[in-house]
Parts: C-alpha cells; structure tokens; sequence
C-alpha cells in the first residue's frame, strides 16, 4: 500500500472515531437527561447511528430521492430507545 493510501486510511478510522465520541457524548447527555433509555451501550448506539448516517449518503450519492432518505432518517430516530 502506497504512503499516500495508508495516510488516507487512518485519517478514516480517526474521523470515523472522532465522530462515534461525538454521537457518544451527545447520547450519553441525552440518557442522563432521560431522553433516551439509559440500558443502552452509548457507544454501540452511536456506531449505529453513524453506520446509518453513512448508509444514507450513500444512497443519496446513488440516486435515491430525497422523500427515501428523509423517511430513512425519520425512522431510525423512531427507532431511537426512548427513556
């Protein structure tokens, strides 16, 4: 693997590890505001969401219209484990 690529690569995983902490934090405030249940793991919530996050502008950048990611997204925070 080239320099340039492995470069790249870490820059992914630190971006996609800066932004799970980010989910995680606002998750956690949310449970202790009972917002959310708080018998979720944050971090495993946070990965979900941002899995979904990333699902979504992938199918945008496919061509799916914006009413599927609008309905994608209002579903997955119906989904949420509300407290």
């Amino acid at each position: 693997m080239r320099h340039s690529a492995i470069h790249e690569v870490v820059e992914v995983e630190h971006t996609v590890e800066a932004l799970t902490e980010l989910f995680t934090g606002c998750i956690g405030a949310a449970q202790r505001e009972g917002d959310l249940d708080a018998g979720v793991d944050p971090r495993r919530l946070a990965a979900t969401l941002l899995a979904t996050l990333r699902g979504i502008e992938a199918l945008g950048k496919a061509g799916a219209d914006a009413e599927t990611l609008r309905a994608i997204a209002e579903t997955t925070v119906d989904l949420l484990p509300r407290g």
